[in-house]
């Protein structure tokens, strides 16, 4: 069997194994069993190598009686080092599932589900049912036509839950601030050239007090001069309070509507204001789970807090991936390929099948890494140099990036630049 050389800029050769694989390797397992994971019920399916049901499918509760049942019908089938169990990684419903197997001593395979919707296609006729959707997991695994998804340990849970969550919770943060935007907009469109940022401080603390025109011109000038300095701890004058009111006056808003307006304004500010002491305990949970993570990730270009914790919560454990190319896949950052006949699509875009989070946390280190100086801003300047967008770069960055983390994480040592820095 041939072997390939994949060389990683910065980091030492690895020779990997070239041919036709099988996608997981089987082992002496005699009973095979499929479980389609819901919300509040599970369906099983239990084969043998022979693909005779062993046991009709039916469904359970997602409970402590209904997990039982489970137990029991997998006892009658045999040893449980004979049994391989599968399931979807549908959500998080599968995570209670999953440890209550484990814990039990079963072997369990997590798998992407769309390595399932592949096993329905090859069916003439669509069809799509629970107990349907359980044997053609058995079957994946029965067939060894399968690869398991990654499965973090404890503290990469952990860091799973903090990081996904704030990134959850700032995301929702946009959200508010568009929705203050769209109702602030129609009654006083002039009122965003009045601030550079109009989620500023000051200009939070005027809208929490003014949302429309109306409030503000119940201000004398005196007032409105004296909020604004305190607002702003003397950063702005009577200019602004004069550029306020003379917008107030002017405004060509609407005028319907306005008391439902005024508090809509009013009530986002409010939920986007309590979630500040949410983000900063997130934070901070986040500077303690840093100081548990592996140092040499810290050597990462691009690298910050956030995304060493992010980073490890969502590729480890890095065996998982038995080369830098099925990293740079979940990741969702392998590039689309669209031939047929003589047409070859002249555009390659991202496939973005992968973990958003990855794929976000990779991203933004990439994109502080091309302002350092450093191999990966070497391979910006090489884009660049090839009339690519500035995006573009950023993510062929990314994806190199991904080449670097696997390559550091599976040899557990620090990131060494080929390209040292140049000293001032």
């Amino acid at each position: 069997m041939r072997s390939r050389t994949v060389k990683v800029q910065g980091l030492l050769p690895v020779r990997i194994q070239k041919g036709i694989q099988p996608m997981q390797k089987q082992r002496s397992y005699r009973r095979f069993c499929g479980l389609d994971v819901g919300k509040s019920t599970h369906t099983l399916c239990i084969i043998d190598a022979q693909q005779n049901t062993l046991t009709p499918t039916r469904s359970f509760h997602n409970d402590q009686r209904g997990f039982q049942q489970l137990l029991d019908a997998l006892q009658q089938t045999g040893r449980k080092h004979t049994v391989l169990i599968g399931m979807e990684a549908t959500g998080h419903y599968w995570y209670s599932l999953h440890h209550t197997l484990t814990q039990q001593g079963y072997t369990v395979t997590v798998l992407n589900p769309i390595q399932t919707s592949r096993q329905a296609k090859r069916e003439v006729r669509k069809r799509k049912t629970d107990k349907l959707d359980a044997h053609r997991i058995a079957v994946l695994l029965k067939n060894g036509q399968y690869r398991s998804a990654l499965i973090p340990g404890e503290l990469a849970m952990t860091c799973r839950q903090v990081t996904r969550l704030r990134y959850r919770l700032v995301r929702q943060q946009t959200r508010l601030k568009q929705l203050v935007q769209a109702h602030l907009h129609p009654v006083w469109p002039e009122y965003e050239t009045l601030f550079n940022d109009p989620f500023s401080v000051t200009s939070r603390k005027l809208l929490a007090q003014s949302p429309v025109p109306t409030d503000v011109l119940q201000w004398d000038q005196e007032r409105l001069q004296e909020f604004l300095r305190k607002a702003s701890r003397g950063r702005h004058g009577p200019q602004l309070a004069q550029d306020i009111h003379q917008a107030a006056q002017q405004s060509v808003g609407m005028q319907r509507g306005l008391p439902g307006s005024r508090l809509a304004i009013q009530v986002l500010l409010e939920q986007m204001d309590n979630a500040k002491p949410l983000l900063q305990k997130l934070q901070e949970q986040i500077e303690s789970l840093a100081q548990q993570v592996p140092t040499y990730l810290k050597t990462l270009p691009g690298s910050t807090t956030l995304s060493v914790v992010s980073l490890y919560g969502e590729v480890d454990p890095i065996a998982t991936f038995q080369t830098p190319s099925q990293l740079v896949a979940f990741a969702g950052l392998d590039p689309q390929v669209y031939q047929s006949g003589q047409y070859d699509a002249p555009q390659r875009r991202i496939s973005k099948r992968g973990s958003p989070f990855l794929r976000q946390t990779l991203w933004l280190m990439a994109h502080r890494a091309v302002y350092q100086d450093g191999d990966l801003r070497q391979v910006w300047l090489r884009k660049r140099a090839q009339q690519k967008h500035h995006l573009a770069a950023v993510t062929a960055v990314a994806g190199k990036l991904c080449h670097i983390i696997w390559r550091i994480m599976t040899d557990q040592r620090d990131y060494i630049p080929a390209h040292r820095p140049s000293q001032p």
